[in-house]
């Protein structure tokens, strides 16, 4: 029986042999699955982006306009929003 922390093997048993595997994830030189950051390769194109900063910016509006509303009051906040509409 081995005490703990021997390092010898027992009878029926081989010795253990430690190794390192590494895998190189950020490439110095050019990837076609990743890109300089070393991150994936990004698949958007010019209409997915543009589709991301237009719900981006109509979705901040529609949760600001509640709260901007509720401050101005009900008589102020519909006058707003009727002077600003012609803007919009």
């Amino acid at each position: 029986m081995r005490k703990v922390g021997e390092n010898t093997p027992a009878k029926n048993q081989l010795p253990h042999q430690v190794f390192s595997v590494s895998i190189d994830s950020n490439p110095r030189s050019g990837s076609k699955w990743f890109d300089d950051d070393g991150r994936p390769k990004r698949t958007g194109t010019v209409w997915t982006a543009s589709a991301h900063i237009i719900t981006a910016v109509i979705g901040s509006g529609v949760l600001s306009l509640a709260s901007a509303i509720g401050q101005l009051g009900w008589i102020s906040g519909p006058a707003v929003m009727l002077l600003f509409s012609p803007v919009t």
